[in-house]
């Protein structure tokens, strides 16, 4: 007696893995694009699971729902890229993804599910279908991915063309097992399935032979349909059947695939009104080893059934098209999926530090390379007030390398103006405040690299005694290490001469060179020129040219100073031993500074970028051109931006400094700390009269020219006839 052939629906089964591909290509690819996107998806062949009881129960073999799984290989979204090896048949999604939660749930499904079934008939009548299955079993996903709560809101659909009448079966359906002939050929036909890729693809064509022992089975793909399966009669004994892969597990019901494969034959072939269907469900048995005919009899889970196709011309409508996912009480409503308690907590801090850098890029900087931000190499050279802001404006635009350099120790006074400390890391004498800094920048971020150095820099003035020699070469040792595995050097210390070797390094290595600097109400934030190339420096021991290239290199923080740097810290009064400033005023220079990095960072020349012109509004930086200096007041609120060039007698950056120092190494180090003369490192003065320089100049003044200026200056000085008569004036 026929009755009405029945389905058992898909049900879907996603890995945590897939909702953080679906983070990712939000926040990288899609951005506020809502327009599809394919994924994968892949199901089996349904199998029951052997459930042992007690000693009174015998073993049950219960049913597992249908199910089409979604991992992390659904972003590797390319036609055939299923895993025959598993028996998997691999499909296409269509990923809908919207910006809103209102979206998403205003968001037309029956308008999506007809489209989706005007598609599949679209591939069937093109004959697409017959040579890529797959295209009958699509899915659809639509979600909305909340990425700040990590809340996944979806819902799948796997669309079914329906028949209207139905599809009816006309006999009670048979155990494959029981269908064939002999034990051995179940096991013909999975070596028949394992030797080809007709399984994999999800549909078949075959045709048994229950009197040929040796060779019972020819199986192919649909597209040899006339090849194999015929008329459908059982000519010279043999019996056709269209397959497919059965996900279904339960006893009489197909899978949901089905539905769509006799919409296809009944629009390939619509002679075929009544056809053997073989419902495979033995996939697991592909992956394993031999099994002997009379164990796959027991294990065989695949069905043979008989069924009556409706014809098209029958059909109350073409396109009657169902498939949205019902819960477990069988209602038709979305689910959530929420991964934040069961995410690493650190893992969940980087995706939503990245999360609001990735913002930046779907609206108001669409090119922006976060990576080479994240990328870049920060040394901060003081960890005080200055320091404490900067790093935490670099980790707020994602870098993930930050050491700090200092020599102090938090007091009492420091964590109520520097935010990396508090009122525990001045207790017992303070913490060293390098190492407590990169301590509290791990505890806000734990997958930054941050680490402190505790360094005393030797300074220009301050001198270095025998017993200190030692100690003070590998001080200087490991600084030029640490500059030349930096990317960018911040000079944030809270003297003038510390900021002298740091500088120096800076510029040998050719690095970016942030300097900020404070007063009580005024800051200045200044990038330093970078030479183009190591050979920019001039000849060993001798000037640079004139006309060279390095006349146009932007000024460092010492090259306007008519003086060299010295001894600024010695007998000092109570407020000139603290920085007092506007407490306001740390944080706008710092964040300044990081600013002025980043648009470095986004220009195409990088630290060789020339500053804005007056007037420009055109730059082919992606936050435009970066300024060489902004001096900033709090009285009035203003802002300028300054250029200097670099000055050929600077006592930190000018090519007689860098190559005093290339040649003589801490020889040429040494006598700038102790500010030792030597007349052979001082031509200026012994070109004039053979005799070293007067005391009243600095070794680094004579060395760089300075002392002769200022002997041309006072000269001309004393040749002026000043007059104080009002007689002497002419009249305007």
């Amino acid at each position: 007696m026929s009755e009405t052939l029945r389905f058992e629906a898909f049900s879907s089964m996603v890995e945590p893995e897939f909702w953080s591909g679906l983070a990712h290509h939000k926040l990288h690819s899609a951005r506020l694009d809502t327009a599809r996107a394919v994924v994968r998806g892949e199901f089996s062949g349904g199998r029951r699971h052997a459930v042992r009881g007690n000693s009174t129960e015998p073993t049950q073999r219960l049913a597992v729902p249908a199910r089409l799984r979604v991992n992390q290989g659904a972003w590797e979204a390319v036609q055939g890229n299923t895993q025959q090896q598993t028996g998997a048949v691999g499909v296409n999604g269509y990923l809908h993804n919207t910006n809103t939660i209102e979206e998403f749930k205003k968001r037309d499904k029956g308008e999506l599910l007809r489209d989706a079934g005007a598609e599949i008939l679209e591939a069937i009548r093109s004959g697409r279908a017959t040579q890529a299955p797959e295209l009958l079993w699509p899915f659809l996903l639509l979600s909305f991915a909340d990425l700040k709560k990590y809340h996944f809101y979806h819902w799948f659909a796997f669309p079914a063309v329906t028949a209207d009448p139905p599809d009816m079966a006309t006999e009670p359906p048979t155990p494959l097992s029981s269908f064939v002939s002999r034990s051995s050929d179940l096991e013909h036909l999975l070596t028949t399935f394992a030797g080809t890729s007709v399984c994999a693809q999800g549909a078949f064509v075959a045709r048994y032979y229950p009197s040929n022992a040796g060779n019972p089975w020819r199986v192919g793909p649909l597209s040899e349909w006339s090849e194999i399966y015929g008329s459908g009669k059982a000519e010279d004994g043999g019996i056709a059947l269209l397959g497919f892969v059965d996900p279904s597990s339960h006893s009489t019901r197909p899978g949901w695939p089905l539905r769509n494969l006799l919409t296809w034959l009944r629009h390939c072939h619509p002679e075929a009104t009544n056809v053997n269907i073989l419902c495979f469900r033995d996939t697991a048995l592909l992956a394993g080893g031999p099994v002997d005919g009379a164990t796959l009899v027991q294990q065989c889970e695949s069905i043979v059934l008989r069924v009556s196709v409706t014809s098209v011309a029958s059909l109350t409508s073409e396109c009657q098209v169902s498939g949205w996912e019902r819960n477990e009480k069988q209602k038709l409503v979305p689910r959530i999926v929420n991964l934040s308690s069961t995410m690493d907590p650190v893992r969940l801090a980087e995706s939503a530090l990245d999360l609001n850098l990735q913002l930046m890029r779907w609206r108001l900087a669409p090119s922006i390379d976060l990576a080479k931000i994240a990328g870049t190499r920060a040394l901060l050279v003081g960890a005080g007030t200055l320091g404490a802001y900067t790093a935490r404006v670099l980790l707020a635009w994602g870098m993930r390398k930050i050491t700090f350099v200092d020599n102090g120790r938090v007091s009492f006074s420091n964590p109520a103006r520097q935010p990396l400390y508090d009122f525990e890391d001045s207790l017992d004498g303070g913490k060293p405040k390098a190492e407590a800094a990169a301590s509290s920048m791990r505890k806000i971020f734990p997958n930054i690299d941050s680490q402190g150095i505790q360094m005393t820099i030797p300074m220009p003035g301050h001198s270095i005694s025998a017993s200190e020699m030692d100690s003070t070469r590998a001080t200087v040792a490991r600084l030029d290490e640490l500059v030349a595995s930096h990317d960018v050097i911040f000079l944030l210390t809270d003297s003038r001469e510390s900021r002298w070797l740091p500088t120096l390094l800076g510029t040998l290595h050719r690095k970016i060179v942030i300097c900020v600097a404070l007063g009580f109400d005024s800051y200045v934030a200044m990038r330093h020129g970078v030479y183009a190339h190591d050979d920019d420096f001039g000849p060993m021991g001798a000037p640079k040219a004139a006309d060279s290239s390095e006349a146009v290199r932007l000024g460092c923080y010492f090259c306007n100073d008519v003086v060299a740097p010295t001894d600024s810290l010695s007998d000092r009064t109570l407020d000139q031993q603290c920085t007092v400033t506007r407490p306001g005023l740390a944080p706008i220079a710092s964040g300044t500074a990081v600013e002025l990095l980043t648009t470095i960072l986004q220009h195409p020349q990088g630290g060789h970028a020339p500053p804005a012109a007056p007037g420009a509004n055109d730059s082919a930086g992606e936050f435009g051109d970066p300024e060489h200096q902004i001096r900033g007041y709090l009285i009035g609120f203003r802002q300028h931006a300054i250029v200097g060039q670099a000055s050929s007698l600077c006592t930190a950056c000018s090519p007689s400094v860098i190559n005093a120092y290339r040649q003589h190494g801490f020889d040429f180090l040494l006598r700038a700390f102790n500010n030792t003369l030597v007349s052979e490192d001082a031509p200026h003065c012994a070109a004039e009269d053979g005799a070293d320089a007067p005391a009243d100049y600095s070794y680094l003044e004579t060395l760089t020219g300075l002392a002769a200026l200022h002997r041309q200056t006072d000269t001309m000085l004393e040749t002026i006839e000043w007059s104080e008569s009002d007689d002497d004036f002419e009249a305007i």
